[in-house]
């Protein structure tokens, strides 16, 4: 913890916003009505008149007395008006208006000491001058709180007392005239001192007012996202009881069956509805997972230049039966995160053909021309059922699905324009809507260009029955493939099991690390599957180091559920393979071939 200074510094002015609002409320306060005050100077001022009409002369004592009566009557009756709201310029305006009107205010005080000033009796110069710094006195704290009008207005009440006093004044009045410029002086730096202190003070409360407003603010923001969070957990909750309810039923109806002797055609039905609840499933919990990498930031963003043309083929072949055509030309390269910008699109295409039952699918990009320089538009077009413009909006929000009111989990939970509105965020792209029920949907979306000279990055697409090292996938697995697995979890490890024993291989099951390293025969294994999350002092990271060590011929995947791309890294790194959980059949089935295309190589 940072300690906390015993005397912090006084938080003066902090900007120029601040500084703004704080002269506002300087120049509020010095126009507010003071009228006791103001009726009770009105009427000191008229005894003096009195006075000194009795002692010098009337006329004069009369017409200063107007004077005093017409400025009372315009700061009484026509006070000024301040614009709402303040810019610049009219606070600039209404200082100077203001200014004008002390210094009217203070003047007219000031010529007491021109009428009411007698050259013959010193007395009466001593009096008039005690009762100027009287006034000024009392100037000093009620005329203005703005600090230029409050010291010109001291200035124009004392200075017409000082020239008289030191020209046609007596020695003693002379004398108090070099003491009114002394108290000039002293009253110009007390105003300064006093209007620092008040601009202080006033940037102190609009600080706490702003504090608090930022507090209120982050109170309502904490309540929303809390109710946020509740609806999307409720819906994450619903959404994920669907699949699990039917895995369990079509479960009871298997066991039923194979009890009845049911025919093959039965079974295979309930194991196919099987396979397309745990697809749901999958489906579902791989894109909470995705929203949660994106909250949490844990994969950074690497921009650098993508090529459009073949990432838009690419996502146009694995959407399959030719429904997604591509328009794009082949100089298209952008600047952004390849993995963020393919999640993106790829989100974008599969919520267009799920929504789009008959007609076609067109991913298009066209050079604009902008400030900041030249841009890519992608637009993803369909011909599909379209949103009503009422809904459009919520189509961006979780678990939101229009033309889907039944829940159809084939068609997918609402969480792709969610996921793709997280994205956007991230990338710094805004994705636009235009669309119509029954005329289809166009989201689109501008990317900067690649600076020049820059080199794409392109998806590098694989034969289908091809791996990237060559292997064969449509060959069988050997007999007596030997695999090692390492699996904590007891159900994960039975089905992994039961799977290799199907395929004719032998697996090799442990526990942990330290009973593998132990009890395996590492000579005669071909392939290891590690769960990285393993009890004991080894992980799955650690034993595949070992593994490999002892015997580098031999093919290691790391299986995971939170597989990241620091994981990803490594593994492609090492020369092993990462599976994130739940592992695909397939999968792992193109793992096993690729270690027993290495072993017989």
């Amino acid at each position: 913890m940072t300690p906390t200074p015993a005397s912090p510094p006084a938080p003066a002015v902090a900007d120029s916003s601040d500084r703004f609002a704080i002269q506002c409320e300087v120049l509020r306060l010095s126009i507010r009505p003071i009228g006791p005050v103001l009726l009770a100077q009105y009427l000191l001022n008229c005894g003096v008149a009195t006075l000194f009409a009795w002692q010098v002369s009337l006329p004069r004592a009369l017409a200063w007395i107007a004077l005093i009566t017409g400025v009372t009557v315009m700061r009484g009756f026509f006070p000024q008006r301040l614009p709402e709201p303040f810019t610049p310029a009219s606070l600039r305006e209404a200082q100077r208006k203001h200014t004008l009107r002390t210094a009217i205010w203070e003047l007219a005080h000031g010529l007491a000491g021109v009428l009411l000033f007698d050259p013959a009796r010193a007395d009466l110069q001593l009096l008039l001058g005690l009762i100027i710094m009287g006034m000024t006195l009392s100037s000093a704290f009620s005329v203005s709180f703005y600090t230029p009008a409050t010291q010109l207005a001291i200035t124009l009440l004392l200075a017409p007392i000082i020239v008289v006093g030191l020209w046609l004044g007596a020695p003693v009045m002379a004398a108090v005239a070099v003491i009114g410029i002394g108290l000039t002086a002293m009253m110009w730096k007390l105003v300064a001192e006093r209007s620092r202190q008040l601009e202080e003070n006033i940037g102190l409360r609009l600080n706490e007012h702003r504090l608090r407003e930022q507090a209120l603010a982050g109170l309502r923001a904490s309540e929303q996202a809390q109710a946020e969070r509740l609806r999307f957990f409720s819906a994450a909750n619903h959404d994920l009881r669907q699949p699990v309810m039917a895995i369990g039923l079509q479960a009871e109806v298997l066991r039923q069956q194979l009890n009845d002797g049911a025919s093959t055609e039965a079974v295979q039905h309930t194991v196919g509805s099987l396979a397309r609840a745990q697809q749901a499933l999958e489906g579902l919990t791989n894109q909470l997972l995705e929203i949660g990498r994106i909250e949490a930031a844990v994969d950074p963003l690497r921009p650098t230049s993508v090529a459009l043309a073949p990432l838009l083929h690419e996502l146009a072949r694995q959407a399959g039966n030719g429904r997604v055509l591509v328009r794009c030309p082949p100089d298209a390269i952008a600047w952004s995160d390849t993995v963020s910008l393919r999640r993106v699109l790829a989100n974008l295409v599969d919520n267009a053909v799920k929504f789009t039952p008959r007609g076609r699918v067109l991913l298009a990009v066209r050079s604009r021309r902008r400030s900041a320089g030249r841009a890519w538009r992608v637009e993803v077009r369909d011909s599909g059922i379209g949103i009503a413009p009422e809904a459009q909006q919520r189509v961006f929000d979780d678990f939101e699905q229009i033309g889907n009111v039944e829940r159809n989990l084939q068609r997918g939970h609402g969480l792709g324009l969610a996921i793709v509105r997280r994205l956007a965020a991230q990338l710094g792209i805004e994705v636009s809507l235009r669309s119509a029920p029954g005329r289809g949907s166009v989201f689109a979306f501008e990317l900067p260009a690649a600076p020049e000279g820059a080199t794409a990055t392109s998806p590098s697409v694989a034969p289908a029955a091809m791996k990237d090292d060559g292997t064969d996938t449509t060959r069988r697995l050997r007999p007596g493939l030997a695999v090692l697995v390492v699996e904590d979890n007891a159900v994960v490890a039975d089905s992994l099991s039961a799977l290799l024993r199907q395929w004719e291989v032998e697996p090799r099951v442990y526990a942990s690390a330290a009973e593998a390293l132990a009890l395996a025969d590492l000579r005669a294994l071909d392939a290891a599957l590690c769960d990285i999350r393993l009890p004991g002092a080894l992980d799955g990271i650690a034993l595949a180091e070992r593994l490999q060590r002892q015997k580098p011929s031999l093919a290691i995947a790391l299986i995971s559920a939170d597989i990241n791309e620091a994981t990803q890294r490594l593994a492609t790194e090492r020369g092993w393979h990462a599976l994130r959980k739940p592992v695909q059949p397939e999968e792992l089935r193109l793992l096993l071939l690729g270690a027993q295309h290495r072993a017989r190589s």
